[in-house]
């Protein structure tokens, strides 16, 4: 019934329009946990829920991302309890954690690295790759979004696209620089598979469009190809640089705000607040 469970909640996650991204974290998180306990959820204990932590703390996860994992085991069991009237009463809680603006260096791309990665990507002639590593790196698109990029917007020369769903299935306006459009007219130039004259999106496969998936893959490919350290190559990062970018540069807040699609300045303070190797530098000079 698990199985049967999980391919209802996540016919649910669709049916409330989540993002693509959410629905497969959540999905994947949930069938993490339901393979680790290895029981009917309506047998789920509280001690299956702490043995669980445990197993995530064992394998070094972060204390975000074990709490991004509670939220999507709670939200499964209140669907259940919902839909189904399972009565599954386990207490799921998440770890505290004292909020800090700022990003460790250690994890994210340098302009150096970037450079690095996309000198592998010119050399490889990977035109699709280009234009999807460029659309994050100087616009700051999530993958989510820049997947969404049609013909269209590029044949229009669109500076401002308005039309795009982003975080929570909400629009935004994604700002596209010059530099960009050219980027992405010389892949539409040579875009040619199986599926690309019937479909409006632009980045596609020989399958049809290309997936979250693909481009993690490729991200990952380019990285052994270019001696990039693979765990800083993933799209985030892509984003997070092109923050970091901005603060540089000395934009103000509000505008990185609205660039970043960020409803809350509280967001934006991470790319303003120095990284957390400054504190450690600093705290071995007193």
């Amino acid at each position: 019934m698990n199985i049967n469970y999980l391919e209802s909640f996540s016919d649910y996650l669709f049916e409330e329009e989540k993002a693509v991204g959410t629905i497969d974290g959540y999905t994947l998180d949930v069938r993490d946990f339901l393979t680790f306990v290895g029981k009917d959820i309506q047998q789920v204990k509280r001690t299956d829920m702490n043995d669980y932590k445990e197993h995530l703390r064992a394998r070094k996860l972060r204390t975000l991302t074990i709490n991004r994992k509670m939220v999507s085991i709670k939200q499964f069991i209140d669907f259940l309890n919902e839909r189904f009237e399972l009565g599954v009463s386990v207490r799921i809680t998440q770890e505290k954690i004292q909020r800090q603006y700022s990003l460790n260096d250690e994890d994210l791309l340098t302009e150096e690295d970037y450079t690095q990665l996309l000198d592998a990507v010119i050399a490889d002639n990977n035109l699709r790759e280009k234009a999807i590593f460029e659309a994050m790196y100087y616009s700051g698109m999530r993958v989510s979004e820049a997947l969404q990029l049609r013909l269209d917007h590029v044949q229009n020369g669109i500076k401002v696209i308005e039309d795009i769903k982003g975080k929570g299935g909400k629009y935004r306006p994604i700002f596209i620089s010059e530099k960009l459009i050219q980027s992405l007219k010389e892949y539409m130039a040579i875009r040619s598979q199986p599926f690309s004259s019937t479909t409006k999106l632009l980045f596609v496969g020989e399958r049809g469009p290309i997936t979250r998936q693909t481009v993690h893959n490729k991200m990952k490919e380019y990285a052994r190809l270019s001696g990039v350290e693979e765990t800083k190559v993933h799209a985030h990062n892509l984003r997070h640089l092109f923050g970091l970018r901005l603060a540089a540069r000395g934009v103000p807040i509000e505008d990185i705000a609205k660039f970043m699609g960020h409803t809350s300045i509280e967001v934006t303070k991470i790319y303003l607040e120095k990284p957390q190797s400054h504190y450690a530098n600093l705290i071995d000079q007193l």
